[in-house]
């Protein structure tokens, strides 16, 4: 009995000391009796999210008395194949597995609520005592010895003794919900289109609404009590630097504007619902900051030390990060694996500084994945993880995802390397989320409680996903009016992913379908199969037989050609080292194309990252941009190809030729370096332009009313000028139009920056997206102020300087409207100062 005592003492940490002497005496007269309690078991399944003690066992049976030993476990997994035995706090999130056993032992969990029942006499419980009074009341009663672990993601454990149950940080949700299973009636969240594809449709209100049915669909998943978070580690903004970067799927492109302008989306759809009285949900904005490599060269995420000009960090890194907290309230942030000029981002306080002081964000701060173990044991900033807590603590990183909070605070604040109240701000911050999304008040209602499981995948919100599919259809060509196809015909489908269901998902893909497989997803054959009704599908999958390739397509009246780089286009934890297609796809697409004489196909490209078609731009009649469309694809990609959808998407990255690679360094952050990078400041050809996409109609543009032939700006506040123009669909068909709206600097003019100042090519400040039946036209209206006209300078500082400006509004391709403005002022006035810290 004495040896289970030290065993519950050292595997309960999270409890207080008067608890654990309650369980050891407790021990002492239950003796045996407690240790052969039984457990309930089940193979091949995980009971439980994460763990609050492990070790080693040499069965099930003895994994099932190690739970009973520790008053806070409630069930275990035991891993047959390492012996290892996890102990559970909850019965959360249960998913298949081989290889393992899980039980429970009869013990009830704390529920999803603190303040239930009998510990709702805790001053934290009291809801008409100040938020701050019932915070730093909670955290008076958090032992010292735990506090690591309660800052701890993913799991917060339960604190039994004063009712506080655990709680699951970051919630993967790109593009839906991760870390989760089905629901046990098989009900699956919904899953949209990759955040690459997204950003093609150039539609914020979609961006919103996915926000929304995620935000809801966790609240779903946390009234069933099936998953115990509210906390998403979503959505990523960092804006796609390279096309070799390995996570360009999550990012929504390469402008700073548009990846705000999504993330601010997002963020409104997800945290902000039908109750003003407490959050929906809340968002965690990564990564921050600078981020942008996996493990290129033998450089990884968990070595890089990014070297940015004060320049690219105000005018690129930076914006999308603050219009997200000071448009769109984001409530989180994760910094990142990276160094920043010298210093790790998860240990800088010069940039929680810009977070907090500069910008007003009033959230929380999680390091990535054991970013804070990367501080002494990767980037080797500091010797010791007592050193790298600090660190993490001092500069306001609220939250370690990985151990090394949980195994060193305790001890770094036995050698003095840390204040008190810099650990109390910490863990402030955090469960301020947590009473800000009402989970401290069970008794109050709120309308977020009411959120039932049928809302889980419902099908509205598939419907929703769908649209959003079709929205993101991308035409870059269509020579002869090849598209749209006429159904009923021979149409041979052929090439890579276009018979998978995975290829079209995207990454950080949560559960699609109720067996765990992707089985129920239709592919883009079985989309275009579905639709071609009255004719006949072939289907050649394997680019290695050509030959078969080549009999299918002088078979067919139509071939969908697809090509692909999901399993090439680089991934979390790798890069790409080339952007151009495959050498066997490439060698299939010659061989498909030139049997049907370079007519009646099109070339559908599914990717994440960018592929160089190069010389396919010029054999392929058609080409079309279906990005990784989700589990709608299908049915998204046949409705565009059959034309009962009209494609409206614009690239929302500059497409460059495979040669790119070769002349410029990915490990170089610059986005000036030769030959430039981005539409801002890319000087070579690309394959296609930033904003490019076509239609099956045909529109114009004009300025309604014309603007006056020059405008000047002599104030910087309150002197907005309107550019409208008229957008016209000419054409015959129904179809949607973007119009983009930019700035771009006569540099001549720019008398007042350094002379070897960066000037970009021209600046997006605005786009909209209309949707016209043949013959109708609208207006689109873009707000123009002296202040939306910044530049930065090298010290990283933005101002407005006088000189001339043209404005202009495009559609991505055909002929743009252009019209001049100055600005005239005597020096230029500051709209904000860099913080240089390196």
């Amino acid at each position: 009995v004495f040896v289970v005592c030290q065993q519950s003492q050292q595997g309960s940490r999270r409890r207080r000391m008067s608890a654990l002497l309650v369980d050891c005496l407790g021990l002492l007269l239950l003796g045996t009796v407690v240790i052969a309690q039984q457990c309930s078991d089940v193979s091949n399944m995980i009971i439980g999210h994460d763990y609050i003690a492990t070790s080693t066992t040499s069965s099930s049976g003895d994994c099932c008395n190690a739970c009973n030993t520790n008053s806070d476990c409630v069930a275990f997994t035991w891993d047959t194949t390492t012996k290892e035995c996890f102990l559970k706090d909850n019965l959360n999130g249960n998913v298949t597995a081989s290889n393992r056993i899980s039980g429970t032992n009869g013990r009830q969990p704390i529920g999803f609520y603190a303040c239930s029942g009998q510990y709702n006499s805790f001053p934290f419980c009291n809801t008409s005592a100040s938020l701050s009074d019932r915070i730093n009341d909670l955290i008076g009663r958090v032992p010292e010895d735990i506090i690591g672990q309660q800052q701890t993601a993913r799991q917060s454990p339960t604190m039994s003794d004063i009712g506080v149950p655990s709680y699951y940080w970051g919630t993967n949700a790109i593009h839906g919900m991760q870390n989760v299973g089905c629901l046990p009636d098989g009900q699956c969240p919904t899953s949209f289109p990759a955040p690459c594809g997204l950003a093609a449709a150039f539609n914020t209100s979609i961006v919103q609404n996915m926000g929304r049915i995620i935000g809801r669909e966790l609240r779903a998943y946390y009234n069933q009590q099936q998953h115990n978070s509210l906390d998403t580690w979503s959505p990523t903004i960092n804006p796609s630097r390279d096309p070799r970067w390995g996570r360009n799927v999550e990012s929504p492109g390469e402008d700073p504007y548009v990846c705000g302008t999504f993330g601010e989306a997002y963020t409104k759809g997800l945290q902000y619902g039908v109750d003003n009285s407490v959050y929906q949900s809340i968002v965690t904005l990564k990564h921050w900051i600078a981020y942008s490599l996996e493990n290129y060269n033998g450089v990884t995420r968990h070595t890089f030390d990014a070297k940015v000009s004060a320049y690219d960090l105000a005018d690129t890194y930076f914006p999308g990060f603050k219009r997200c907290v000071q448009d769109g309230g984001a409530m989180g942030i994760m910094c990142s694996y990276n160094m920043l000029n010298g210093k790790p981002t998860c240990g800088n306080p010069n940039l929680t500084s810009i977070l907090r002081d500069d910008w007003g964000f009033e959230g929380y701060i999680t390091s990535d994945s054991d970013s804070i173990h990367d501080i002494y044991a990767s980037h080797h900033y500091e010797p010791t993880a007592q050193l790298a807590v600090r660190d993490g603590i001092k500069a306001g990183c609220d939250i370690d995802s990985g151990n090394t909070y949980s195994d060193n605070l305790k001890s770094a604040i036995d050698q003095g390397l840390l204040n008190m109240s810099d650990v109390n701000a910490c863990q402030f911050r955090t469960y301020k989320m947590r009473f800000l999304l009402g989970l401290f008040d069970p008794e109050i209602p709120n309308r977020y409680k009411n959120i039932s499981k049928s809302e889980v995948g419902m099908a509205s919100s598939q419907q929703a996903s769908l649209e959003a599919a079709r929205k993101t259809m991308t035409l870059l060509k269509n020579d002869d009016n090849t598209l749209p196809f006429a159904p009923g015909k021979v149409v041979a489908v052929l090439g890579t992913s276009s018979n998978s269901s995975g290829d079209i998902l995207g990454n950080y893909i949560g559960p699609i379908c109720a067996d765990g497989t992707f089985n129920c997803v239709p592919t883009l054959y079985d989309g275009i199969k579905s639709a071609n009704v009255g004719g006949k599908t072939l289907l050649v999958d394997d680019t290695s037989k050509i030959s078969d390739g080549v009999a299918a397509a002088k078979s067919a009246d139509y071939v969908v050609l697809v090509i692909s780089n999901a399993k090439d286009g680089g991934g979390e934890g790798h890069d790409r080292y080339n952007i151009s297609l495959s050498p066997d796809q490439i060698t299939f697409a010659d061989a498909v194309l030139a049997a049907k004489n370079f007519k009646s196909t099109v070339l559908v490209t599914v990717n994440g990252g960018q592929i160089s078609i190069d010389h396919l731009k010029g054999t392929a009649p058609a080409i079309l941009e279906a990005f990784m469309p989700g589990v709608h694809g299908g049915q998204a990609l046949a409705d565009t190809i059959f034309g009962s959808n009209n494609p409206g998407g614009k690239l929302p990255v500059t497409m460059y030729p495979s040669s790119f690679v070769n002349i410029n360094n990915f490990l170089n952050m610059s986005m000036q370096a030769f030959p430039g990078r981005s539409y801002k400041y890319y000087t070579g050809t690309p394959l296609f332009p930033f904003g490019f996409g076509l239609s099956y109609t045909t529109f114009t543009l004009s300025w309604s009313p014309q603007p006056p032939s020059f405008s000047v700006f002599t104030t910087v506040l309150n002197n907005a000028k309107n550019f409208t123009c008229t957008v016209t669909n000419t054409g015959k068909v129904l179809g949607d139009e973007v119009v983009f709206a930019f700035y771009k600097p006569t540099a001549k003019t720019i008398t007042t920056l350094p002379h070897d100042n960066p000037i970009p090519q021209k600046v997006l400040f605005g786009f909209q997206r209309v949707s016209l039946s043949s013959g109708e036209s609208t207006q689109v209206t873009f707000s123009l102020s002296a202040s939306t006209l910044t530049l930065v300078d090298t010290d990283g500082n933005t101002d407005i300087h006088g000189g001339k400006y043209d404005i202009i509004l495009s559609r991505g391709h055909g002929e743009d409207l252009v019209t001049e403005v100055e600005v005239k002022m005597d020096k230029p006035h500051r709209i904000s100062t860099f913080k240089k810290w390196w």
